[in-house]
């Protein structure tokens, strides 16, 4: 008898062992006035779904909740990498709903046969919910926090992790370079870092379940495989990694600087691909996204200034006039390493800072002012800058 009971406990033990896991995520991308998208990792193939609850008091559990599944022509898409859009089930107007996520493995999938396991999902209690919101224009005040040039440092992410607070932070903007360039294991272990270490379901909930991170593509996001398998990661409203955000009185304009060097190595073409992204900016600057906004920012890794990189003199003739012409109050860069800011003057009307690698950016800004500080790891103050 005893051995019998020794054996159940080691299938139990067993099964619970290769049972699929979310490896990372969720984490909160593509926002838009109506939607949102999740994205999680799982150690196992599987498909997957997002569920979706209003901003009330119901029960999650207490009636059946709509289902939206990842899915491709019709077609349940099986994939460890899950990426869902999910619409606003509130009626009332409300920008906050709740959701929870599933992954189901696929065991098998032979001569046409399917066969399903496990299930892994995200945690709901009664007493502590997941909550998301999509954007608003109107709001009174909006607070971000930007990082960016850590290379795979998870420490840096982990005290992100403790800076943001799912209540006050609207979203997290990594501007570039978050991801290591020693190798293409470390290269992808990084966003791992980014949505796992943050917000794996080991470390229980945590903000970035629930605030939005915005990815600018720096130079090591820019390269290899990961470099192919960015926008799987991070999609965005436009399919690319060139975007427009606005969240209250603020509009950011996310542009995607690539790789530093010019185009000497086969499989690059960036100079195409900045003027068909300089095409889109001309364009989504006269949108009322963001002319609409009371302030603009962009945002982008290498800064657009003469002598910092071989092609920031082409950065700055596609993209400077532009946003010249369409009033941005102020740019943000990483890429040096160094925290300096660059006054606006003849060469470019608006200011630019370059945010260095052991400092933070908060943005706050309401419908008159926006103040934007620069802080070491430990929340010191070092600068203040108000527009």
């Amino acid at each position: 008898m005893k051995r019998v009971f020794t054996l159940a406990l080691m299938l139990v033990v067993a099964t619970s062992a290769f049972a699929i896991k979310i490896t990372y995520g969720p984490y909160v991308q593509a926002v838009t006035k109506d939607s949102v998208t999740i994205v999680w990792g799982t150690d196992a193939t599987a498909i997957s779904w997002v569920e979706t609850a209003p901003n009330d008091k119901s029960h999650f559990y207490g009636e059946e909740r709509p289902k939206f599944y990842q899915t491709v022509l019709g077609r349940k898409l099986p994939t460890k990498l899950h990426s869902i859009t999910i619409p606003n089930p509130n009626t009332d107007g409300s920008t906050t709903f709740r959701y929870r996520a599933f992954s189901q493995e696929i065991t098998s999938n032979k001569s046409g046969r399917t066969m399903y396991g496990r299930v892994a999902s995200t945690r709901i209690y009664a007493y502590r919910h997941i909550y998301v919101k999509t954007l608003d224009y109107n709001k009174e005040s909006v607070e971000f926090v930007l990082m960016n040039d850590q290379h795979g440092n998870s420490g840096a992410i982990e005290l992100l992790n403790k800076r943001v607070n799912r209540k006050k932070t609207d979203a997290v903007l990594f501007c570039g370079d978050m991801a290591s360039s020693e190798s293409e294991k470390q290269k992808l272990s990084v966003y791992h870092n980014l949505s796992g270490r943050c917000i794996n379901l080991k470390n229980a909930e945590t903000p970035l379940h629930e605030v939005p991170c915005y990815m600018v593509r720096g130079v090591n996001e820019s390269v290899g495989k990961l470099g192919m398998n960015y926008m799987n990661q991070f999609p965005s409203t436009t399919g690319k990694p060139y975007y427009t955000v606005r969240y209250g009185s603020t509009c950011f304009i996310v542009l995607d600087s690539g790789c530093d060097k010019k185009d000497k190595a086969t499989g690059n073409d960036f100079e195409a691909y900045r003027k068909e992204q300089a095409e889109w900016l001309a364009k989504a600057l006269q949108s009322e996204e963001v002319k609409g906004a009371k302030f603009k920012v962009a945002l982008m890794h290498i800064p657009p200034v003469a002598g910092v990189a071989p092609v920031s003199k082409d950065l700055h003739a596609l993209f400077v006039p532009m946003l010249e012409e369409a009033g941005i109050n102020l740019m943000i860069c990483g890429y040096t390493h160094n925290t300096e800011m660059h006054k606006a003057g003849k060469k470019c009307s608006f200011p630019i800072l370059e945010n260095g690698s052991a400092t933070l950016v908060s943005i706050r800004a309401n419908h008159s002012n926006m103040d934007v500080v620069v802080e070491n790891f430990d929340g010191k103050q070092l600068d203040k800058y108000s527009f």
